[in-house]
């Protein structure tokens, strides 16, 4: 059995865009799932997959990311397996193409042996870790490649709004839509044929952010997070305002409470209120973020897989995919008016024979 959920962020995106936002999910479930039934491993799958996600420039990752103040693409990118519970990541890396598979090969590069008794690196920033993507041979861009049009008028919008010192309220309508206003990452979690899981998460980070930022999606424990344990494996990747996600390290909570939990939405419920939006960690009211957690749980006479999501923005873009199905599920989750910053709470269960289909 193999499965694939992707999500395109926690945030606002316009209506008049969701086609390409579910066309985006479904164009990675069924790349992804190919993966998987081929036997790739859920690390590989779940970074080609998130390399899908960062070259389409309607999302906030890899190109057409959000820019900083001083008009340059800094992005994250980590990823983690259930395999070995082992995570890397990239952080404010600037002119590579596709951060996640900076992280994925940095991953890969631990587990060899140095000299001398050192031992190799799970985090990169900067000029590092784009010099060590460089010395792997992965794609080097130029800014201009980086860019997109969406990208660009934001940060032209907002450059003008500093620049005369006015402080905006964000309204959210088919009225008054500026632009799509994605603030985090997207995100990938794979189950491979072997029963392992594997999350990645990529972001350019929120619209201006200060240069040298690093946000959640850079940040094992906070932006992702897998456990394991005798029955159950687990695997974590959020979205959303990233100083409030670092603060509540709200992977590795989600993660830790869906292992000791038999009703996983209302336990993802509990910990979206009481450690979340209730949480004096939090800077921005009403609260923004989103998650999405796939837990298997093994038995010896069947295994249980329970996909969640939950945001407590506007929107969350989400699909999945198991493998004997044809088409994967999409949709574009929406709060209800008036109720932003409570958390939207979904999910998927199937129980499924893991080894013998």
């Amino acid at each position: 059995m193999a499965f694939i959920a992707v999500h395109l962020g926690a945030g606002f995106h316009s209506k008049k865009h969701e086609y390409e936002y579910n066309e985006l999910c479904r164009r990675a479930c069924i790349a992804g799932m190919k993966l998987l039934k081929s036997g790739d491993s859920s690390v590989a799958a779940a970074a080609q997959v998130c390399k899908i996600l960062e070259d389409d420039k309607i999302t906030n990752a890899g190109t057409g990311s959000n820019l900083t103040t001083a008009g340059e693409v800094e992005c994250d990118a980590s990823i983690m397996c259930t395999y070995h519970n082992r995570g890397a990541a990239v952080g404010c890396i600037s002119g590579v193409k596709n951060p996640i598979l900076a992280a994925e090969k940095l991953l890969s590069e631990s587990f060899k042996q140095l000299s001398h008794g050192r031992v190799s690196p799970l985090f990169l920033v900067a000029n590092g870790a784009r010099q060590f993507a460089e010395s792997v041979g992965l794609e080097i861009a130029t800014k201009n490649e980086m860019l997109s049009e969406s990208a660009i008028m934001r940060f032209e919008h907002w450059t003008e709004v500093f620049a005369d010192d006015v402080r905006v309220t964000h309204t959210h309508n088919s009225d008054n839509e500026i632009e799509d206003m994605i603030t985090d990452t997207v995100g990938v979690i794979c189950l491979d044929m072997k029963g392992e899981l594997a999350v990645a998460s990529s972001s350019g980070g929120i619209t201006m952010k200060q240069p040298g930022r690093v946000g959640p999606a850079a940040m094992i424990g906070s932006g992702v997070w897998t456990v394991t344990a005798q029955d159950s494996k687990v695997a974590v990747c959020t979205s959303g305002t990233g100083e409030d996600i670092i603060s509540t390290n709200l992977a590795f909570r989600c993660a830790e409470s869906q292992m000791t939990t038999s009703d996983e939405l209302e336990s993802l419920s509990m910990l979206m209120e009481n450690d979340f939006v209730h949480s004096q960690a939090v800077q921005l009211k009403p609260p923004a973020a989103g998650l999405l957690s796939m837990k298997l749980t093994q038995s010896d006479e069947s295994h249980l897989l329970r996909l969640c999501y939950a945001h407590t923005t506007p929107s969350m873009s989400v699909g999945y995919m198991a493998d004997n199905v044809r088409s994967p599920t999409l949709m574009m989750s929406r709060s209800k008016e008036g109720s932003l910053g409570q958390p939207v709470i979904g999910g998927y269960a199937k129980r499924i024979n893991l080894f013998n289909t």
